[in-house]
């Protein structure tokens, strides 16, 4: 066991002495890395806070119960009962045609010609309407709640508008598949590019691979230096991307935090997200290593001793 864990403490110590050996190498492949990393990791952070957005929209989306005109204050309190009863109903609450047209008249008010219009009628012609917020939030169950809400006596129209939110849930599935489609791209990329530089390191150790097949050692013992360089890779990568992407996110949230004050919004993108900066590293080492192994297997079953 010692013996085992020496092997891999002396590879290790011999990849870093290497690597500090030729630190510009080195830096330019883990900034290939990183920026491969990053690219689409800022599209994910950018799609995930879209899409908890949206299901934050949805959460909040109501279905807007209009009375007929006649409906007597009997009929609002034989539709209030039924409402209760509803166990798709999360909560609901009624606006009252008076309350209704006291509101429309103060938001009037500051236009004239609107106010001077609203002021000519002669009866209040806005209904009594129930606002109902349903349990579940999915767009299917919304509207088949909404067609039973409206088939309730009493009922003029239920009005339910989550076409836009649809339309928002199926661009942000094309945008996950799209990071998806990238992140393959960038992956087959890295593997060429890491492969080439360890088949580049084999071919200036070849001497040091060919006497150490001479003195018995395994292939497995021989492809442990090189397999460690490409994780190491990986790591330094996967940890600078990490350290790009919250700079990058840094500067986006500065960039917009004027805007949003504007537009009286708090929307910016997490500074830090673990899960994402553990899954970026993970998957860089495991790019870096796939790679290497790729790369030394083909390389040492070529180097044939004569």
């Amino acid at each position: 066991m010692n013996n085992w864990l020496n092997q891999h403490r002396q590879a290790i110590k011999l990849v870093l002495s290497r690597m500090r050996s030729n630190k510009l190498p080195t830096f330019m492949i883990c900034l290939v890395i990183a920026v491969a990393m990053c690219v689409p990791g800022l599209f994910y952070l950018g799609v995930d806070h879209l899409s908890k957005f949206t299901n934050h929209i949805q959460n909040e989306t109501e279905i807007s119960l209009f009375l007929k005109l006649d409906a007597d204050k009997d009929a609002v309190s034989d539709i209030d009962a039924v409402l209760a009863k509803n166990n798709a109903i999360k909560q609901f609450h009624l606006v009252t045609k008076a309350q209704a047209w006291k509101e429309l008249k103060s938001k009037t008010e500051i236009n004239n010609a609107t106010d001077s219009k609203i002021s000519e009628l002669d009866k209040n012609p806005l209904p009594d309407a129930f606002f109902i917020q349903a349990k579940s939030a999915e767009p299917e169950a919304l509207e088949s709640l909404k067609n039973e809400l409206e088939k309730i006596p009493g009922v003029e129209h239920a009005l339910l508008n989550t076409d836009w939110a649809k339309r928002l849930s199926a661009l942000l599935s094309l945008g996950k598949k799209i990071i998806l489609f990238i992140t393959v791209l960038l992956a087959l990329a890295l593997l060429v590019v890491i492969g080439n530089t360890i088949r580049m390191q084999i071919l200036t150790q070849k001497d040091e691979v060919v006497v150490s097949k001479l003195i018995g050692a395994t292939n497995s013992f021989i492809r442990m230096p090189f397999l460690y360089a490409g994780i190491i890779y990986g790591l330094l990568g996967g940890l600078l991307a990490t350290i790009m992407l919250v700079i990058v996110v840094k500067l986006f949230n500065l960039s917009v935090s004027e805007l949003s004050n504007l537009y009286s919004s708090d929307f910016s993108l997490p500074l830090i997200n673990g899960q994402l900066f553990l899954g970026i590293i993970s998957f860089a080492i495991f790019i870096g290593w796939l790679g290497s192994y790729l790369a030394v297997s083909r390389s040492i079953a070529s180097i044939k001793i004569d």
